[in-house]
């Protein structure tokens, strides 16, 4: 009658993402598994207190929960299935992007990259800037603001507002519609209001 809310999988790897604060989040890559209606095949781990407190390693086989509709996590590993090829996780102490020491500041969890010019850290202040909880601008995603950051086009917040629709038009993929629709996003974000604004910054 009900689906099941939890299930087994193996931990195969972590990868190591960085957030537009430059917080270090680790992310567990898990063979993929039906859990509550949806195949989950990655899990946030969310910092490194929180492996070492559920005694994680690669490799291991781990119950996942997903209550209600709430996003998946590891509830813990089961070592009584461990083989004994199981490794460590090792935390960076460097930025995966930019290779920068990490710092943890007295009372926090994360270990964030403390360097502003960090690429990764860059592009991921500009994909909150144009997303829906900010400036919210239709058509200008994650996949489009790499894109342009990679063609040189944008490298900071106020190179959004003057992009060139004209050359956007000869990109593959996209055409003459889509360019116009993505400079009327454009220009309608330009008419939030301060507080909308304020919050795109990422200011931590």
């Amino acid at each position: 009658k009900f689906q099941a809310k939890q299930a087994t999988s193996r931990l195969i790897n972590v990868e190591f993402q960085i957030g537009k604060m430059g917080a270090i989040t680790p992310v567990a890559k898990v063979e993929p598994v039906q859990l509550a209606g949806v195949t989950v095949g990655s899990i946030s781990l969310h910092n490194e207190e929180f492996i070492q407190s559920r005694d994680i390693m690669i490799g291991d086989m781990v119950l996942l929960e997903r209550a209600g509709d709430v996003i998946p996590y590891i509830v813990k590993a089961l070592p009584d299935l461990r083989t004994g090829n199981e490794k460590p996780i090792e935390f960076p102490t460097n930025c995966p992007s930019c290779h920068t020491p990490l710092v943890r500041i007295q009372g926090e969890a994360a270990w964030r990259c403390p360097n502003e010019k960090c690429g990764e850290k860059i592009i991921q202040k500009l994909i909150f800037h144009v997303s829906k909880d900010a400036m919210d601008i239709d058509g200008m995603g994650e996949s489009n603001i790499r894109k342009f950051h990679e063609l040189g086009w944008i490298n900071n917040m106020a190179d959004i507002y003057n992009l060139d629709f004209d050359a956007i038009a000869n990109l593959e993929g996209f055409g003459k519609k889509s360019a116009e629709n993505l400079k009327s996003a454009i220009l309608k974000a330009k008419k939030n209001p301060i507080h909308r604004f304020l919050h795109s910054l990422s200011i931590h």
